[in-house]
């Protein structure tokens, strides 16, 4: 953040805007130095809302965020906001309220209305003196005119430096009639050509001579002149101007400049003579246009807003990013898909076992224990303590009931669990590997056929996830067009090629694949998304959804593959040290290693999903919860049935208001799995999500919780350190309230909370001593906190607060 100060005399609209993201997203971080935002928002704000036009679609501010950021606008000295910052709260605000406006209902905006500056109008009324009155000229541009000296055709006919030089001259020194060097010859010379003044090779001198004309002072344009109507009637009529007819100032040499002033023959005198005859001539009045009368601009004091009928309006105030990640209930549309060649069996299978198309019959069975030829787990306790002193009591017989149903339970899913076992990797045929050639060369040739399918696999899928992404991304960015073309007349294709080309300039936005597998976890997704294409239909729309979801579970097959290809390969590198000749502590260890690994690639071959269904009453749709899907998509794994069991069990616990707590043993995904998957279902924007954990574990659970929410779906994850002596200020309860509105995750440690409970009860029992005093404190005599309301505020919290413990 220190260099940050290097970057605030960057003032393109997209600099503003990012410096504005950064103000936000550090909102209720004031009071901490190292991240503080080294400009100011007011005046960053002032120059967003006039640059907003040319703003990226991808640096945009939502209506939300600039709403914040004007509540975060200090005021100037008068106690108020700049009247450009006033009106852009009003029209934001009423932006933002549109979507709820009925259809046949208008918003007016009512508008601050600076008083404008007075200046001289340039475009008055028609100047004809040339025509009326030839021989009314101004003195001073006779004597001025007599020294003018027409610059060489080196300085200014061929650009470069020399050329820039001259204007730079010409506007530094100001522009008058009366000029010698940048007056009325100057400018009579550039607007008939006779100075072939360029900047550029395709510069027209004409239009020089029109911009440093209108470049004159109020005391020169609104004097009535020869020469002024002359310059007015070139400069509107370059046809004119052109004409090769049309006299060119000629200058005098030596003593013939200042003679001839005197005896009204100089060189403006004459050009004057001969202008007044040609412009009287019959076809060069016919060339002559009226001059433009341009209107002064009045400020509005409204604005009248109505609700978009389509999604082609409004365009400016779309932005593509995805906040809503609240959708728990995804159906795939089966036609939708077969519609796009991705077959039934195909869904059926990424629904389940999505390695089934490879035909796992092949190499797998599923034996339980007895089948495997292992000895039966007892369901009998492994000690009697019930003759023990300590076991009488009611605690210790209700833990004794529980470990012996514990046990029995285990006992009975363990023997009669099936478990995935590779043909011919039983325990008595790997135990015989050593002293059975045959056995070891056919479970070898099992491996070889399984590893050419799996690859085979891969590169179908790989092939497969390409052409989804391309043809989901080409319908949802109109490279592939989902409406018809020509279906809206001229104007509807000039629209459409306005559109493609605002895209390419980035003032339209640009789907990317990303956003599409967010965008599923909106509740308005719909709208999302066709908000960014106005020419996507709403069968494009769920054609593109239907890819999206089908690339995200090729994507998530292809890492499941990738794992049983390295245990696979594992698998096969322990096979080969199999040797008769084995020592027999060796032969042991082998064993166990291949028993081991291949019960791993079993595992990894027949993994299944477990949160998608397939309704046999309506095979139409594939129902699911969208969350699960985008996490297993974005971190390339496959959330294990006990992990879904349990995340379910939560979100069940919280509908029906209840705390739950759940035990896990290391290594069952607690910290990386199911505590990142219930901040993201949990943090809604109406209720503050905070994970509290051991102060050793602070940094890696915050790490592991900024490394979930850093791709696809994006959440802020912030600290919360308290004590007894921390100053509760604005700057935290900002912070707070920041985090629920953002649905972000606040990490914390035991401690943090509890002091900060501490302190609530401490502020809350000074407020009342300050109002009430002791005396209601000696009435009541039913403990301390009792005679205070704080009691009420306390059991509030404590029902308003639901607990989940991992």
């Amino acid at each position: 953040f220190d260099q940050l100060e290097f970057l605030g005399n960057d003032f393109h609209p997209d600099a503003h805007a990012c410096r504005l993201k950064l103000s936000v997203v550090t909102v209720g971080l004031g009071g901490d130095e190292s991240m503080k935002c080294p400009w100011s928002v007011t005046e960053e704000m002032e120059e967003y809302a006039k640059k907003h036009p040319y703003v990226s679609s991808a640096c945009r501010l939502t209506s939300a965020e600039e709403l914040l950021l004007l509540q975060l606008c200090a005021p100037s000295a008068r106690d108020r906001l700049s009247l450009t910052l006033l009106n852009r709260k009003a029209y934001v605000t009423a932006v933002s309220s549109l979507a709820s406006l009925p259809p046949d209902k208008s918003l007016t905006v009512k508008l601050g209305v600076e008083q404008m500056p007075r200046f001289e109008n340039f475009d008055g009324e028609p100047d004809m003196t040339i025509v009326e009155n030839p021989k009314k000229t101004m003195i001073s541009s006779k004597l001025f005119g007599a020294a003018y000296s027409r610059p060489e055709e080196e300085q200014v006919a061929y650009g470069g430096l020399r050329a820039l030089e001259f204007i730079n001259g010409a506007l530094t020194s100001g522009i008058e009639v009366a000029s010698s060097r940048y007056g009325f010859p100057l400018m009579y010379d550039l607007l008939t050509g006779t100075v072939a003044f360029k900047l550029h090779p395709n510069d027209r001198p004409h239009n020089w001579g029109r911009m440093l004309f209108r470049l004159l002072p109020p005391s020169d344009f609104q004097t009535r002149s020869a020469e002024l109507s002359v310059l007015r009637l070139l400069s509107e009529n370059p046809t004119m101007a052109s004409h090769p007819s049309i006299p060119k100032f000629q200058i005098d040499s030596g003593l013939q400049k200042f003679k001839g002033v005197f005896q009204g023959k100089d060189a403006v005198s004459r050009l004057m003579e001969q202008l007044g005859a040609f412009f009287t001539q019959d076809g060069v009045k016919n060339m002559m246009t009226k001059f433009p009368r341009l209107s002064e601009c009045e400020p509005r004091s409204t604005m009248i807003l109505n609700r978009p009928k389509d999604y082609s309006q409004h365009r400016l105030w779309v932005v593509p990013r995805i906040t809503d990640y609240s959708q728990s209930r995804f159906f795939l549309d089966v036609q939708n898909c077969a519609s796009v060649n991705i077959p039934f069996k195909q869904l059926q299978a990424f629904a389940t076992k999505p390695l089934a198309p490879m035909k796992l019959e092949k190499y797998v069975e599923y034996l339980t224990r007895s089948q495997q030829g292992l000895q039966q787990v007892s369901g009998v306790m492994p000690f009697n303590v019930a003759s023990e002193r300590a076991t009488q009591t009611h605690c210790s017989q209700a833990t004794l009931q529980r470990v012996t149903d514990d046990v029995h339970q285990y006992a009975q899913r363990t023997n009669s669990e099936q478990k995935p076992t590779l043909f011919g990797f039983t325990p008595q045929a790997i135990n015989s590997f050593h002293d059975n050639p045959g056995a070891l060369s056919k479970a070898l040739g099992l491996l070889n056929a399984l590893n050419k399918a799996l690859n085979q696999a891969m590169q179908f899928d790989r092939k497969s996830l390409w052409n989804l992404m391309n043809r989901a991304l080409a319908i949802a960015t109109s490279d592939e067009r989902s409406d018809k073309p020509n279906a809206g007349g001229p104007n509807g294709e000039n629209n459409f090629l306005r559109f493609r080309l605002g895209q390419c300039s980035e003032k339209e936005p640009s789907v990317w694949f990303e956003l599409l597998v967010a965008s599923i976890l909106s509740t308005t997704s719909e709208h999302d998304i066709r908000s960014l294409n106005p020419y996507m239909s709403s069968i494009a729309y769920k054609t593109v959804t239907s890819l999206t979801v089908v690339a995200m579970l090729t994507s998530i097959r292809i890492g499941q593959t990738d794992r049983a290809l390295t245990s696979l390969t594992k698998l096969m590198g322990l096979m080969r040290r199999v040797k008769a000749s084995n020592k027999p502590e060796e032969r042991v260890r082998i064993v166990q290693e291949i028993k081991l690994q291949s019960s791993k690639v079993a595992t990894d071959i027949t993994g299944e999903r477990y949160f998608m269904k397939v309704d046999a009453a309506n095979p139409a749709f594939i129902e699911f919860d969208p969350r699960y899907l985008v996490f297993e998509f974005t971190y390339s794994i496959m959330l294990r049935k006990s992990q879904v069991i349990l995340v379910n069990k939560f979100m069940d616990a919280l509908r029906n208001n209840r705390s739950m707590c759940h035990q896990m043993i290391m290594g069952a995904g607690k910290t990386t799995v199911v505590t990142p998957l219930l901040a993201l279902m949990l943090a809604d924007g109406k209720s503050l999500v905070t994970q509290v954990v051991p102060h050793a574990l602070l940094d890696f659970s915050r790490g592991v919780m900024r490394e979930k929410f850093a791709a696809v779906v994006r959440k802020p994850v912030f600290t919360f350190a308290f004590d007894r002596g921390t100053t509760v200020t604005r700057d935290l309860y900002l912070k707070l309230c920041k985090a629920r509105d953002s649905k972000a995750v606040i990490c914390a440690t035991p401690t943090s909370v509890k002091s900060f409970m501490l302190k609530f009860v401490e502020m809350m029992r000074h407020l009342e001593y300050s109002k009430f005093g002791t005396a209601r404190q000696k009435k009541q005599k039913d403990g301390m906190f009792s005679a205070f309301s704080i009691s009420a505020i306390a059991r509030r919290f404590r029902e308003q607060s639901v607990i989940h413990e991992l």
